[in-house]
């Protein structure tokens, strides 16, 4: 992976982070009428938040400060299927913005970290694979935490999170994302 590839990669994970720390954070605080998550959903939903936060500013840390490789402009969606997603999440209802973080947002990120992982080298890529481990283990300890509190066959899954998945399978098909490109080696 090429310096402009790593930064693209960064700056993407850094959006998706910036908007899951928003919507967590929102969803952990918003009494919706009609619609209430319990108390341990909205505390795990304000942990997460947080954590999200804390990975955007590691990805935003990694980004080059070089003027010619413009590290803060990289910072946006990566794809399509990451803006429908988080678009979706957004007019969701609690119960439904829940269940697309856990069966879709949370599965993607941790695939596209395992998917970056791949690409980066330990001569040059050092700090990126820090991050990125980090952040692995923080979604891994989200993902088992949610289980307690999320149960997953409570999840009201419907047309729409498969749908959403199938946008993703589109991605990796197609290799639309740096950190999903294969190199030649």
């Amino acid at each position: 992976m090429d310096i402009e590839q790593s930064a693209d990669a960064c700056g993407g994970l850094a959006w998706i982070s910036e908007r899951l720390f928003e919507i967590e954070g929102h969803l952990a605080v918003k009494s919706a009428e009609g619609e209430s998550l319990d108390a341990r959903t909205r505390a795990l939903l304000a942990r997460s938040s947080r954590r999200h936060g804390q990975h955007a500013q590691w990805w935003k840390n990694l980004l080059p400060d070089s003027p010619a490789l413009a590290g803060t402009d990289r910072i946006g969606c990566p794809t399509q299927s990451w803006e429908h997603l988080l678009g979706y999440i957004e007019d969701e209802a609690p119960t439904g913005t829940v269940a697309a973080l856990y069966e879709v947002a949370l599965p993607q990120l941790d695939l596209v970290i395992q998917q970056l992982d791949q690409e980066l080298s330990p001569v040059c890529d050092g700090a990126v694979i820090r991050t990125a481990r980090m952040v692995a283990a923080d979604l891994a300890e989200e993902r088992y935490d949610s289980k307690e509190v999320w149960n997953p066959p409570n999840i009201p899954s419907g047309g729409d999170i498969e749908e959403l998945i199938i946008g993703f399978a589109d991605d990796y098909r197609e290799k639309r994302w740096p950190p999903l490109v294969t190199h030649p080696r």
